[in-house]
């Protein structure tokens, strides 16, 4: 076999073909092990900084103290655990007051993330305080000053500078003061009536943290409410993951993940179009050859381990590039995650770095390898030896082969290394269909030029293949669009979910009769702020007139609570409605959160029963919302028309943004207004914003992967195109047209394919993007700009490339050219 190896592999080595097939491997390769590797330690970031901000992998929180059996449990699931209780309060000196929320820790708090203290080091003592920076200023203290809270004397030890433990209640986003857990008894700070929160933290190994979470969910089938936003808290027993209790942190990261896997499936797809392409002109271009080893001898089981021995040397080639490539990749995108968690324990070594993906490296080029070679491998072997004095037409059905082969490459792969089934299926069918009938269409257009017998019908040869390199071709450009599509849609949603001016502070607690004033100085100050909206208490307790049974209440916890009402003439900014007229317009209406609504078997016009403090409440449903629960602003699920409640039975809460350069006279504005709980959002904002930064450079990073495999089967498409215009130019010439008039047919033949797979390409975009918007839950849109861009880009492209691409084979020798061709 050695001499038929030898000779195979100088021939193979020549062309280009092979060499693009490796390029194209190697950046599927590279792509698949680059994200395989990071996308582990990526998920592994974002649970780690989810439990820094909840101060343990889980919490239980309850408005009474927490049952012994929770803590006897978690001790046999050998779980850290740390006791926190949470409570309004008001702290002192002699001369100052200031409304703050008291976190009252234990020894090991916290389990999770880092407690900062200046200039502390050790844990608190009892009879201490630690004071954040706001409190600080507000009191007018330093640190060995006395403070009081309630009935109970502290010493100033401590300036809080980072906490854990932040997103747990409407008051957990900026604890103000913390104390010892055995001091609160001494404070007298809890009463009847007064609003307290327990809660449990947990930490430990994953798999004993999954065993309690399964626990407390059989003992507590209703207990968990992940969809709840700070202003409607949940003061019933419940447990809280890290994840579900950082939604505001983590909602992106979900449309991330998603976008890596969107990302890996568009490059192997690319990738596969382009080694298909790739591998079609490598058969076009070794088939004499075999036929010549062929007529020397040769049989088809000895060609067949040639070329399997050849196939192999490609993979090992690809294998490595691809593998240290993918290698440094993953090490790159790591590296974006720890500039948004420097504290993630991740040991990155270079050379385990790219030896750790190659068997990832080698099971994805061998499942490319036989989806998208393997059709025209075996057209290669069933190359007649009478190849060698006439051509004998290509095996008719190896389009057909390829297209099922790939498919089923493509899902083996998803389902071995991607596990994003579902995706996977959508796309590829949504492609597929798609694609089959772009390539119907486009036949037709084409077929309908050639029999036109227009100055246009000159330029189409074979409608059919040109139709299927056009579809290749348009393929390969809609997919670099969509995920630029795509990756301009979620930065546009990122945005929006955190415009200029978000507000940074929350007001709740407000007294009616501070209302006026507490308005006028927002507007004096310059400060943008929502509505004020009244905050009444209040529960449901009758749809249509029929009482809610016990069952009901057990399984829905809107029915177990008192919930937060408000009345408004407008709804918050970022609600839509989705049924029911848009405004309420008479006392005794309501709009309804849509989630509520269907959990509860509410529709619109239904007759729902309110039992206040002053009495019951009948009103009627005009509409439902949809409620952003993610967004930093005041939202209700139920919101009355004016005047149903009355708005001196509850206070108002808000939200508003501070300028950091008007902190003083934020600290004015608490002055004066003792009462009121002002909480400070800034740091979770910040945390936010810096996330979305580190999430910009991914994505660009992985949209600039994706727009290399779309230049490969550019490349593939023209590298054919090419081999089919140099025996017509060779005729051409021979026949006596000049350099100018060949240049001027390539460059309108180009252009109008140019044209045609630029409009086919939109389509495409359209749709697949359509697909994968709706599962990043971005809103479905049209994108004008593209299909006014890609058409006319892609006439240019085309035509340049038809003009001085191909000039060269102006510049052959038509004899030469035809004997190669012969």
């Amino acid at each position: 076999m050695n001499h038929l190896i030898k000779p195979l592999l100088q021939q193979s080595f020549r062309s280009q073909g092979v060499w693009l097939l490796i390029v194209a491997l190697s950046l599927a390769i590279c792509a698949t092990t680059a994200l395989k590797f990071s996308n582990g330690q990526i998920q592994q970031a974002i649970l780690l900084q989810a439990a820094q901000l909840l101060g343990g992998d889980m919490a239980i929180t309850d408005t009474k103290p927490i049952a012994a059996e929770y803590a006897q449990q978690a001790r046999q699931q050998q779980l850290q655990q740390a006791q926190v209780t949470v409570f309004s309060s008001m702290v002192h000196t002699q001369d100052q007051f200031v409304m703050v929320s008291v976190k009252a820790i234990d020894q090991a708090f916290p389990l999770r993330g880092n407690l900062k203290i200046r200039p502390a080091t050790r844990q608190i003592q009892v009879g201490e305080v630690w004071l954040s920076q706001r409190a600080q200023d507000l009191l007018h203290v330093k640190l060995g000053d006395a403070v009081f809270i309630a009935d109970a004397e502290f010493k100033f030890t401590g300036i809080i500078e980072q906490d854990s433990n932040q997103e747990t209640g409407f008051s957990g986003f900026s604890p103000t003061v913390i104390i010892n857990q055995q001091d609160v008894a001494r404070t007298h700070a809890i009463q009847a009536g007064s609003r307290i929160e327990y809660r449990l933290l947990l930490a430990g190994q994953p798999q004993a943290a999954q065993d309690y979470q399964h626990w407390f969910n059989l003992k507590n089938p209703h207990a968990s409410d992940a969809q709840r936003d700070p202003a409607n808290a949940d003061n019933n027993l419940q447990l809280r993951t890290a994840k579900q209790g950082n939604t505001r942190l983590l909602k992106p990261l979900e449309n991330l993940d998603t976008f890596l896997q969107l990302t890996n499936l568009l490059t192997i797809l690319l990738c596969g179009v382009a080694i298909a392409l790739s591998s079609r002109r490598y058969v076009q271009q070794t088939q004499d050859q075999i036929a010549l080893l062929r007529c020397l001898g040769a049989s088809q089981r000895q060609i067949i381990g040639a070329i399997m021995i050849l196939l192999l040397i490609v993979m090992l080639i690809a294998s490595g590039i691809g593998g240290v490539l993918g290698g440094l990749l993953g090490i790159g995108l790591l590296q974006l995650m720890l500039q948004f968690v420097p504290s993630l324990q991740i040991q990155i070594e270079v050379l385990g770095s790219i030896l750790q993906p190659l068997p990832i490296g080698f099971l994805t080029s061998a499942i490319v390898l036989l989806g998208f070679i393997f059709p025209n491998i075996y057209q290669l072997l069933r190359t007649p030896p009478i190849r060698v004095i006439r051509q004998v037409p290509a095996f008719g059905r190896v389009y057909v082969w390829t297209f099922f082969t790939g498919l089923t490459s493509l899902i083996l792969f998803s389902v071995l290394l991607t596990h994003a089934i579902q995706l996977t299926l959508l796309v590829l069918l949504s492609v597929c269909v798609v694609g089959l009938l772009m390539y119907g269409m486009l036949w037709l257009v084409l077929r309908a030029i050639k029999r036109s017998q227009s100055n246009w019908a000159i330029y189409v040869r074979v409608p059919s293949q040109t139709a299927l390199q056009m579809t290749a071709l348009a393929l390969g450009i809609s997919l670099i669009s969509v995920l630029m599509v795509l990756r301009t849609d979620l930065l546009s949603r990122w945005q929006q979910q955190l415009p200029a001016n978000t507000p940074n502070q929350f007001i709740y607690g407000l007294p009616p009769m501070d209302k006026p004033s507490f308005e006028q100085q927002l507007q004096r100050y310059g400060w943008g702020n929502t509505p004020l909206y009244p905050n009444v208490r209040g529960r449901l307790i009758a749809h249509n007139d029929q009482a809610f049974t016990p069952q009901q209440i057990e399984q829905n916890n809107s029915l177990r609570r008192e919930l937060n009402l408000t009345q408004s003439a407008s709804y918050p900014a970022d609600n839509v409605i989705t049924q029911g007229t848009a405004q309420l317009q008479k006392a005794g209406e309501v709009s309804v959160e849509e989630k509520t609504a269907e959990s509860l078997g509410i529709r619109v016009g239904d007759r729902l029963t309110f039992a206040l403090p002053e009495g019951e409440l009948h009103a009627k449903v005009v509409n439902l919302r949809q409620v952003d629960w993610q967004s930093f602003s005041p939202n209700f699920f139920f919101i009355f028309a004016p005047k149903t409640l009355d708005e001196n039975a509850g206070s108002y809460l808000a939200s508003f943004y501070v300028p950091d350069q008007d902190k003083a006279k934020l600290l004015q504005l608490i002055q004066q207004h003792n009462t009121t709980v002002f909480i400070d959002v800034g740091m979770i904002l910040e945390q936010i914003k810096h996330l979305l930064n580190v999430m910009v450079q991914i994505v660009t990073l992985l949209a600039v992967l994706v727009a290399v495999s779309g230049i490969l089967v550019l490349l593939a498409c023209l590298n054919l195109l090419m081999d089919e215009r140099k025996k017509e130019v060779a005729l051409m010439r021979a026949f006596g047209s000049s350099q100018a008039q060949i240049k001027n047919m390539l460059t309108r033949e180009f252009a109008m394919m140019g044209l045609l797979s630029g409009l086919v390409a939109c389509l495409f975009a359209e749709v697949i993007s359509a697909i994968a918007s709706s599962k990043l839950q971005l809103s479905l849109q049209l994108h004008v700009g593209l299909w006014l861009s890609l058409p006319v880009g892609m006439v240019i492209l085309c035509a340049l490339v038809g003009r001085y691409r191909l000039t060269y084979l102006t510049r052959i020798s038509p004899l030469k050219s035809l004997r190669e061709q012969s």
